[in-house]
């Protein structure tokens, strides 16, 4: 009797809480519509591209960008102090590309130091309202990305298209790890976002309206935070009527991995602080979340071990998460296809456990050291 008690009990925390689980499920279906937009948008759009010391990646990337297949759209580069050859080098571009329009932010004590600030100085020196972001170390998947990324704004109430930003595949399992957390978080912030909950963004993909930016008073609320350039300020101004998501391989943006481990969880040490300044709303919705998963991965093993043991009161419970399991290995899948990357879902029981140690290693460094100060680290 105690042990049906057990067995009921688990699948009273359990439908609820896959309930949850099942409709972000579901949600993410509805991404497979971005594939084709019906709808095309040719508004004038400003491309704005922060870097530092990035003459490499400039060099590399810059071009793809210069040489998109859309008509009305300027390139506004901020070259943010930077020290290597970066100046001569953007100085010559312009020189040969009407569209390109470099900003140069001097090294002064006076000013604001980081990205926000750069970025600011970039949005006020852009010709066009639509605003499109990217990084230095970014290249479009496509010639179309700008087109494909426009189609978001299809009906006059979005301001804010969130896109896709991708990693170069490269020998290694820090790669695999670095694509992986990237395919979930994409997965994730995307997902909730269709499901009328955004809440973040990343600035390799991401576009917003100057007006909106503006009327938000810019990144005045979190300056002083070194990170949230991009997930910040759309935390603060993102509602379900005025976003859309865009995602589909001709609209993806591809990064340059980190090579190294200790550059890596400097970055997401960096990245993982800003989520504790988010509004309470998502805080509420995340910790549902995450928490859920967790009820899951608990009720999963606990339904396992009594199977093993040949109480069949927990076969039930057991069915149901492995359902739970496979639908989302599923839907990692889907997404891994519509981000460029079809191969990277079929890692998720290996990998999931390998991002679980990574964050739990980011997040005991930030505890230890407290998080990092600077946008790049020296």
């Amino acid at each position: 009797m105690f042990v049906l008690l057990d067995a009921f009990a688990l699948l009273y925390l359990l439908v609820p809480t896959l309930a949850f689980q099942f409709f972000i499920l579901i949600k993410n279906l509805q991404l497979k519509k971005g594939i084709t937009p019906s709808d095309r948008v040719n508004v004038p759009v400003s491309v704005v591209i922060c870097a530092r010391n990035e003459f490499e990646n400039l060099k590399k990337n810059l071009p793809s960008i210069l040489n998109q297949n859309y008509p009305y759209f300027e390139v506004v580069v901020v070259n943010d102090r930077s020290w290597d050859d970066s100046r001569f080098f953007l100085e010559d571009m312009a020189g040969r590309h009407a569209r390109l329009k470099v900003v140069h932010v001097p090294e002064n004590d006076k000013f604001w130091s980081g990205k926000k600030f750069a970025l600011t100085l970039g949005i006020k020196a852009a010709s066009y309202d639509t605003l499109l972001f990217s990084d230095a170390d970014c290249r479009p998947s496509s010639q179309n990305w700008i087109s494909e990324m426009m189609s978001g704004y299809s009906t006059p109430d979005k301001q804010i298209v969130l896109g896709y930003g991708g990693y170069e595949r490269k020998p290694g399992l820090l790669n695999l790890i670095i694509r992986f957390e990237t395919l979930q978080t994409g997965w994730l912030y995307l997902t909730s976002a269709i499901a009328g909950m955004p809440f973040m963004a990343v600035g390799r993909n991401l576009s917003y309206t100057r007006a909106l930016f503006f009327q938000a008073k810019g990144f005045s609320t979190h300056m002083h935070i070194p990170s949230g350039d991009d997930d910040l300020f759309v935390n603060q101004t993102a509602t379900h009527r005025n976003t859309s998501v865009v995602i589909n391989p001709r609209a993806i943006t591809v990064s340059t991995p980190k090579s190294s481990w200790s550059d890596y969880i400097y970055q997401r040490r960096r990245h993982f602080t800003t989520s504790a300044h988010y509004h309470l709303t998502s805080k509420v919705y995340l910790a549902i979340y995450q928490l859920s998963r967790m009820l899951v991965f608990l009720i999963s093993a606990i339904s396992l071990a009594g199977s093993v043991y040949g109480i069949d009161d927990y076969i039930v419970p057991l069915l149901l998460t492995l359902t739970y399991y496979s639908f989302r290995w599923y839907s990692l899948v889907t997404f891994g296809k519509l981000s460029g990357d079809g191969t990277l879902g079929w890692w998720y029981p290996l990998l999931s456990v390998a991002v679980v140690l990574v964050q739990l290693r980011v997040w005991i460094e930030n505890l230890i050291f407290g998080s990092p100060k600077a946008w790049k680290r020296k």
